[in-house]
């Protein structure tokens, strides 16, 4: 599989319950501040890719079983995007927490408006 896709509800603390640095109260155009506590429950789609890998309709058709391993185009220590509703928002490397894969981010992209491109590049 080459992603994984999990539905967190937004926060502004990290994993250790710290409120992240620099993150500044919205205020309006009059200078009032903007209360986004509803937001913070708009859930958002998070995808971690962790590799592609380029495939003929052949090869799938007749290679591919239960068990079988298909080579990602990364390496152990490469980084990997962090896409949130579509749009890169950060770089992270993959960690595992007990029993599961998980990612650790290394990076946040600023301002991007690149959109995640469908299919395999």
């Amino acid at each position: 599989m080459d992603n994984q896709t999990t539905t967190v509800p937004p926060d502004d603390t990290n994993q250790s319950g710290a409120t992240i640095e620099g993150a500044q109260e919205p205020t309006s155009r009059d200078g009032q501040k903007v209360d986004f506590d509803l937001l913070r429950q708009v859930p958002m789609t998070v995808q971690v890719e962790v590799g592609r890998s380029r495939m003929t309709l052949g090869a799938i058709l007749d290679e591919l079983e239960v068990g079988s391993s298909i080579r990602l185009d990364r390496h152990p220590g490469d980084p990997v995007e962090v896409y949130v509703n579509g749009a890169l928002f950060a770089r992270a490397e993959i960690v595992v927490m007990q029993d599961q894969i998980g990612a650790k981010i290394v990076e946040l992209v600023e301002s991007s408006t690149t959109q995640r491109g469908s299919g395999l590049r």
